[in-house]
């Protein structure tokens, strides 16, 4: 019989050999929870989906970015994260700039997407449902917020997508 595993999550598993993109708004690589050397090239993606790269690109100025970058790093300690900065001047962003940072995830083949964010357009659904099978075929799982304020929240209410809530 298997064990159970305990309180730990994943206890024994480091994130070693794991590639994780974070579509947020960058990350604040001099942070006192940031591990700098786990970190790996970064991108900022325009309202239009146009590319920016270099490390002053993706660097956060929010801060949402770099308080997700740090709990990831928290629970997978060895893993590389690539920062996708998506939002720049608040916590908002397009769905050209997401989709974007969601192909360019794809194409560095990491093994993980991570949006803590979404839209509730259904209008987006099938360009974001797109992308998604793109990620599924290319191995890339996608991890996003499934719902805001009990609406369906896209792309992580897709199926193939690991669906997030809340949880206070």
């Amino acid at each position: 019989m298997a064990e159970e595993p305990d309180a730990e999550f994943l206890p024994g598993f480091t994130g070693r050999s794991v590639a994780v993109a974070v579509i947020d708004s960058g990350v604040h690589p001099g942070h006192d929870h940031i591990h700098r050397g786990r970190l790996g090239p970064g991108a900022m993606f325009l309202p239009d989906g146009a590319l920016v790269e270099g490390d002053e690109a993706w660097l956060d100025r929010l801060g949402h970015g770099t308080a997700v970058t740090a709990a990831i790093q928290e629970k997978a300690p060895d893993a590389t994260l690539l920062p996708a900065r998506v939002f720049r001047d608040g916590l908002k962003a397009s769905p050209a700039a997401l989709i974007a940072a969601m192909r360019w995830a794809i194409a560095r083949r990491v093994d993980l997407i991570n949006l803590s964010l979404g839209t509730l357009n259904p209008a987006h659904r099938d360009a974001f449902a797109a992308v998604v099978d793109d990620a599924v075929a290319a191995g890339v799982v996608v991890v996003a917020a499934r719902e805001a304020n009990g609406e369906a929240c896209y792309p992580g209410a897709l199926e193939q997508v690991i669906g997030v809530e809340v949880d206070w």
